[in-house]
């Protein structure tokens, strides 16, 4: 028995796991969705001058049908990969920011660079309207 005991510690020391220590990079996210924000996000993210990145602004509300089917064509159109973020604000929550830009009909998309308001269009789009749209700017 003592043979056996010796073999099985000698195994044990001889198998142990070697453990390595994995590191992990992270980046700030360049690109970004910003949904369903405040007046505040709104001025964070639409209103930064700082930023040259064009921003698309979505005046949108939960009733509006047109509206459910716009919102999510733009997230798809601005991913990552795009060079634009997209910014959502229900103009039933915050309407005091949908009259400071005329907001009479929805869907409204309202498109921001370097902080000012370069081009807008009213109503539902489709894909390569949107993408139209996206070119121009």
């Amino acid at each position: 028995m003592s043979s056996t005991l010796r073999l099985s510690r000698t195994l044990a020391s001889s198998s142990r796991l070697t453990l390595t220590q994995r590191s992990f990079h992270t980046t700030r996210i360049a690109r970004d969705h910003f949904l369903d924000v405040d007046a505040a996000g709104f001025q964070k993210r639409a209103l930064d001058a700082t930023n040259s990145k064009p921003v698309l602004v979505d005046f949108y509300a939960s009733w509006c049908q047109p509206c459910r089917v716009l919102t999510p064509l733009l997230k798809s159109v601005t991913g990552p990969e795009s060079g634009f973020d997209l910014v959502t604000i229900d103009v039933d929550q915050h309407p005091e920011v949908a009259g400071e830009y005329k907001i009479s009909a929805l869907p409204t998309v309202v498109a921001f660079k370097d902080g000012k308001v370069k081009n807008k269009f009213v109503g539902f789009r489709n894909e390569a309207d949107v993408k139209k749209f996206l070119g121009m700017l």
